[in-house]
């Protein structure tokens, strides 16, 4: 059996039906046409020549059992996708989440995207709180209950606790309890305008006097966000809705009391939220946290945690070695000397006296820990490259400055020159190249042809054998005097040769 093909119906039939699920792929299973031909149409590109297409029956779906169910949970519970999934699973479903989630947004209305931007936040630096309310029943009573979230933007680790008022001694409370379970303390804490911290007038940023006390107590600086701009404080708003969909309403907003919610919240964030692959990060947050932990702030009240000091050299792979591991430096520091500190879940980097980068320490042995700063400034500074510029650096204290200033004026083309610069070193040695660029250097000429044509002038001179002429006869002082360097001689020299008594022998 085939059908014939009708491009028209075909359209036809492919924009209402993607009109309606808003899915190629659920538009394909729903019209049976293949997802070429689907897109064709949406791109409102010619569909071709007819040709017959045979019909095939529809393969059954593991998900068909469980639409009723599906459906239920998305429209009368407000469940998501995932809690839906989770649920379906429990009554025997063994298919996948990326069918079960198609079938879920032709259940409802897809919300309008609007573009964003993107704020980077450097680990430890940064830690953002807010409260959000919630209307929940604990022990058969509605009850406004406020969760308080506690957000690290870099790692997006979460803590999530509820109370039943935002006092600052609750504030507080919640920041020890949060502070505590972190291990440590952001360098900054943001807000929003909330009276317990404090608010912005007319421009200003005025501080709540208890909060700033405790805030002075705990060595973080606190920042308010700016009026109308929610995105500064999107990694701890955004969640909220998180909050909402996921920890609040698998338990259907129903509870104990107050303790059993925050039982719930403190399980749902260890074993959901902090472990799930985070949708922009692609890291599970425990994990990124771990990496986070060393560039926090130690805790006021912790005791001074001891360490080993070490010295060691950054070796060619721009890494130091502690312990059969490795632990990356910035590439411009191979062959130099620095201080390394062993914490007990740390690994401190320290050069002339500053600290230069922070390690999570192996745990293992044969590890090697790259930093993404590390391997980005490596990758820019290709191996030859750095090879090059560590063996022409050794030429003498002119080597630097001439250095700069040649990659300033050849930009991709210095490898070139130095290269030509290292082959007259080999050659004439360092000294004699070191003299010829610092001479280069004073008319500003920075390439290797002005060095080499320095270094062979002067080899030309200290090489020229003196002329054997008979000086005795004029011919013999003329073949002489023309094979002189005329510009390097004072003319009175040549008057003293015509003429030793001074006279005049034309």
């Amino acid at each position: 059996m085939s059908r014939r093909f009708d491009p028209e119906r075909a359209a036809e039939q492919i924009r209402a039906s993607f009109a309606e699920c808003g899915s190629i792929g659920e538009t394909v299973r729903r019209t049976r046409y293949s997802v070429h031909t689907v897109r064709k149409v949406l791109r409102s590109q010619p569909l071709g020549r007819t040709r017959a297409v045979p019909s095939r029956p529809a393969a059954p779906s593991k998900l068909d059992a469980f639409r009723p169910v599906i459906a239920r949970l998305i429209r009368e519970d407000q469940f998501t996708a995932v809690l839906a999934f989770e649920a379906v699973k429990e009554l025997g479903y063994n298919g996948g989440y990326s069918i079960l989630r198609e079938y879920v947004r032709t259940l409802k209305p897809r919300a309008d995207k609007r573009p964003t931007t993107v704020i980077e936040h450097p680990p430890g630096k940064e830690g953002q709180v807010d409260w959000s309310p919630y209307s929940v029943s604990l022990g058969g009573v509605t009850t406004l209950v406020n969760a308080f979230s506690f957000v690290l933007p870099f790692s997006r680790y979460m803590f999530v606790r509820f109370a039943l008022d935002t006092t600052h001694e609750t504030l507080v409370r919640l920041h020890e309890e949060a502070f505590a379970e972190f291990g440590a303390v952001p360098h900054v804490m943001t807000y929003d305008n909330m009276t317990t911290v404090g608010r912005h007038v007319d421009g200003e940023q005025v501080l709540n006097a208890a909060f700033a006390a405790y805030a002075t107590r705990m060595d973080f600086v606190v920042q308010l966000t700016r009026p109308r701009k929610p995105n500064d404080h999107a990694s701890v708003e955004r969640p909220f809705h998180y909050v909402e969909h996921n920890c609040l309403r698998r338990r259907r907003f129903t509870f104990a009391d107050l303790d059993d919610l925050n039982a719930h919240a403190r399980d749902w964030c260890a074993r959901v939220a902090n472990v799930r692959t985070h949708g922009t990060t692609r890291v599970r947050p425990c994990d990124q946290l771990v990496h986070e932990r060393p560039y926090l702030k130690a805790h006021p009240n912790a005791a001074v945690e001891p360490y080993e000091a070490i010295d060691r050299e950054v070796q060619r792979d721009f890494c130091v070695r502690v312990d059969n591991n490795r632990y990356s430096t910035d590439p411009k520091l191979v062959r130099e000397s620095v201080s390394v500190r062993l914490y007990r879940t740390r690994v401190e980097i320290w050069h002339r006296g500053a600290q230069h980068c922070v390690h999570v320490r192996a745990t293992g042995r044969d590890q090697r820990s790259v930093l993404p700063e590390h391997e980005a400034a490596f990758k820019s500074l290709a191996p030859s490259r750095l090879l090059l510029e560590q063996a022409f650096l050794r030429l003498g204290d002119n080597a630097r400055p001439f250095y700069e200033a040649l990659k300033t004026q050849k930009g991709h083309a210095a490898g070139y020159h130095i290269q030509r610069l290292l082959r007259l070193a080999d050659r004439h040695g360092a000294e004699v190249v070191a003299g010829a660029m610092a001479q280069a250097a004073r008319y500003g000429n920075y390439d290797a042809e002005t060095v080499a044509r320095l270094i062979a002038g002067r080899a030309s001179q200290r090489q020229r054998p003196m002329p054997n002429y008979p000086l005795a006869t004029p011919e013999g002082r003329g073949q002489w005097l023309a094979g002189l360097d005329v510009e390097s001689r004072d003319l009175a020299d040549f008057d003293k040769l015509i003429d030793p008594d001074g006279e005049d022998t034309t």
